[in-house]
């Protein structure tokens, strides 16, 4: 791990991480507009699958550098957003699990889940809810 100081840290972050989000609305938007499921070749619906999914990872990729490049209490906190999105998105996973299994819910995407956690991370981190102490 390495320290770069956390103004350069968080530009780094911030570089990466925003246009990464905006890339991936559009990525969305436009394979969605140019995608038709029913006509459109498997190996075009593939293709506009992974590259809707490049720029969530590397999304991914910029949050775990800015934990490795900031000092040790941004890291736990950033750590800690990332384990209290995945518990609460876990938990969901469960809930969601359980009624469908009792057929007390019906089909639920699995996509819905990569969003939802994305949500508890960033209310986590900007609201600190979710969380006990500090």
């Amino acid at each position: 791990m390495a320290t770069v100081g956390f103004k350069e840290a968080n530009r780094r972050y911030k570089l990466v991480f925003w246009p990464m989000t905006v890339l991936y609305l559009v990525v969305v938007l436009g394979t969605s507009w140019f995608v038709a499921t029913e006509t459109s070749a498997q190996w075009v619906r593939v293709v506009c699958a992974l590259a809707t999914t490049a720029p969530v990872l590397a999304m991914l990729w910029s949050i775990i550098r800015h934990t490795d490049e900031t000092d040790e209490y941004t890291r736990i906190r950033q750590l800690r957003g990332l384990a209290v999105a995945g518990a609460v998105t876990a938990g969901a996973v469960f809930i969601v699990g359980f009624l469908q299994m009792f057929d007390a819910l019906g089909a639920v995407d699995v996509f819905w889940f990569g969003p939802f956690y994305f949500l508890a991370f960033g209310l986590n981190r900007c609201a600190g809810l979710f969380r006990s102490s500090e």
